[in-house]
């Protein structure tokens, strides 16, 4: 056949059905698979994002308990929050004066206190208690009463504690369990230093999907880690 009286004469019914056909086939396919590496792309995301967190809650506590004279991890009761588990510290200077207390625990966001509040919803448009591994540390002045206090702040007081603080920060999100196992390694008086080996397991459950809507795309992931803290023997 001429193809010049093909193009004059236009398509058929049969070869519009078709040619239609063919053409839904192939952007199916390129849906299905753009969205097979969109949502393999945001999996790849959880992956790093967990994985960039793990590397910085290991930092975080190691600075923090760096130069630690005391190091603890109780279940404490506190009006705000319940039991809690909390993981805390205390550092002295030279002078016998306490320069530092910071504490480890988890809790959930809270919109009036957590600059990073995030809110999400389950199918049902209802709101999903999140929670996170917080961290705070606060630096007490020479000149402060606490500095010279008899006793160091008790984490069961909440004037000494508050943790439902706007300084505090999320070192982990999505934390739903955080366990610490910490043993006291002797040291010589003359040393005048204690040392702790402290081992911390922190268990985490993300939407992978990364939309607040995805309540059926949760992942667990748990990280495991140790520290070592070597500070000025006190009292």
């Amino acid at each position: 056949m001429n193809p010049k009286a093909l193009l004059s004469r236009g398509f058929t019914l049969l070869e519009l059905l078709v040619a239609i056909a063919s053409s839904t086939v192939i952007l199916g396919g390129f849906l299905i698979a753009f969205s097979s590496l969109n949502k393999t792309s945001k999996l790849h995301d959880d992956e790093l994002r967990n994985l960039r967190e793990g590397a910085t809650v290991r930092m975080t506590i190691e600075k923090a308990l760096a130069g630690a004279s005391n190091v603890n991890f109780n279940e404490i009761n506190t009006e705000e929050l319940g039991n809690v588990n909390i993981l805390y510290y205390y550092k002295y200077d030279d002078n016998n004066l306490l320069n530092e207390y910071g504490y480890f625990y988890i809790d959930e966001q809270r919109i009036s206190v957590d600059p990073s509040y995030e809110e999400r919803l389950d199918l049902d448009g209802n709101e999903i208690n999140v929670t996170h591994l917080f961290f705070n540390k606060i630096d007490v002045d020479p000149g402060d009463a606490k500095a010279s206090a008899a006793e160091p702040p008790d984490p069961s007081k909440q004037a000494d504690f508050p943790l439902v603080d706007a300084n505090r920060q999320i070192v982990v999100h999505d934390a739903n369990d955080f366990n610490v196992n910490i043993s006291r390694v002797d040291t010589e008086q003359g040393d005048k230093r204690v040392a702790y080996n402290v081992d911390y397991q922190i268990t985490t459950a993300y939407f992978s999907g990364g939309s607040s809507g995805e309540t059926v795309d949760r992942r667990e992931r748990v990280f495991k880690g140790s520290s070592y803290a070597l500070g000025k023997i006190t009292g």
